[in-house]
């Protein structure tokens, strides 16, 4: 892993972060406050991200690679798209990672701690806080709204081996 600063001029950063669903609605300014306590990291293929068990309180969003998801060894997802999120269980509860993720190809991640946001500015802080509420909240309504597809399908697949 390489942690490379974050640079406010660099334009292809900021115009990648302007099209992470949980920036969009951020002025400038105050996506290059919270990119001030922000880390950039890049990671080579076959590097670990976050490892399962461990506990830390980054999020981290994805700016390009791949990176596979994996539970007990077992690869059960992929992430690929500008703005995909990972890591936010972790800070909104405190619990251990509960999957192991690994760039399959060289990746960049923007990665925030919750203790970096209390860095900023209260009006800053506060903002930022809400946002990432904001995105933590469609996140995991996404994932429970898969998770519920997933046991219905699992279901109906049982009750079709009953028969």
């Amino acid at each position: 892993m390489q942690e490379i600063p974050f640079d406010a001029d660099n334009q292809d950063i900021l115009e990648r972060l302007r099209a992470v669903p949980v920036f969009d609605s951020l002025p400038d300014n105050y996506i290059r406050q919270a990119m001030r306590v922000a880390a950039v990291r890049r990671y080579d293929a076959g590097e670990v991200v976050i490892e399962e068990g461990e506990f830390d309180n980054r999020v981290f969003f994805l700016i390009f690679g791949l990176l596979d998801i994996s539970v007990k060894g077992n690869t059960v997802g992929t992430l690929r798209r500008l703005g995909d999120v990972f890591g936010e269980m972790g800070v909104i509860d405190g619990s251990p990672r509960s999957a192991t993720i690994t760039a399959t190809r060289p990746s960049l991640v923007i990665t925030l701690d919750d203790t970096a946001i209390g860095a900023l500015g209260e009006v800053s802080k506060i903002f930022t806080q809400a946002v990432m509420y904001r995105l933590f909240a469609e996140v995991l309504a996404v994932r429970l709204r898969e998770a519920n597809s997933e046991i219905t399908r699992l279901h109906e697949e049982i009750l079709h081996l009953k028969g």
